[in-house]
């Protein structure tokens, strides 16, 4: 988690690779950016693959989406949780980069019930712009 990192938390704009407990509490770790906006905050959480010794982004983005509102005090209701995959160079075609918007149910406590739908780099350019 965040606690980890010596640095300061810039009020708008975060970029570093982040800690958290995956399941079992396996130490895992992704790559974070949040990018704070008037009316949302947008997290990219991206997969670090070979990097990551534990739980994927993809398999934990719930509990990801919770731990980050925690470390940074975001607002649920203002989150746009972007889950990214980036291009591995591989031939195959579901390695290749992808941006994928997850919505959640908040129940005042969790994250659940995640929706993925899939969204384009133009769409991620007018969710930041």
């Amino acid at each position: 988690m965040i606690k980890n990192f010596n640095i300061e938390f810039n009020s708008k704009y975060f970029d570093q690779v982040y800690e958290y407990k995956g399941q079992w509490d396996v130490p895992s770790r992704c790559g974070l950016k949040i990018v704070r906006k008037e009316d949302r905050d947008i997290v990219f959480a991206t997969e670090l693959y070979a990097e990551n010794p534990g739980t994927s982004v993809t398999q934990w983005c719930s509990q990801l989406a919770a731990a980050v509102c925690k470390d940074f005090d975001l607002k649920c209701e203002r989150l746009h949780f972007i889950v990214h995959a980036p291009d591995t160079k591989s031939k195959l075609t579901f390695l290749n980069e992808s941006f994928s918007l997850v919505r959640f149910t908040f129940d005042g406590e969790k994250f659940l019930n995640p929706r993925w739908e899939t969204i384009t780099g133009k769409d991620v350019e007018a969710l930041l712009s």
